[in-house]
């Protein structure tokens, strides 16, 4: 895990308790395949939902030379 998260994983691996690296990949696999089931392009969709967010909330997130 990165972000110093590491330490608390290994406490939850300790306790008998799933990885969160675990859940959280579920998670994605989910959204992933549900994407598919329903015709979402997840790439597209994030980045739109980047694009509205910088518009919400007054800022602005530079990716590849292009200002979202």
């Amino acid at each position: 895990m990165e972000g110093g998260g590491s330490k608390g994983a290994a406490r939850l691996e300790r306790r008998g308790k799933a990885a969160p690296g675990g859940r959280v990949s579920d998670v994605l696999l989910y959204l992933v395949r549900l994407s598919d089931i329903c015709g979402v392009d997840l790439g597209k969709a994030a980045l739109r939902k980047v694009e509205l967010n910088a518009i919400k909330y007054h800022f602005h997130v530079k990716c590849n030379g292009q200002i979202y």
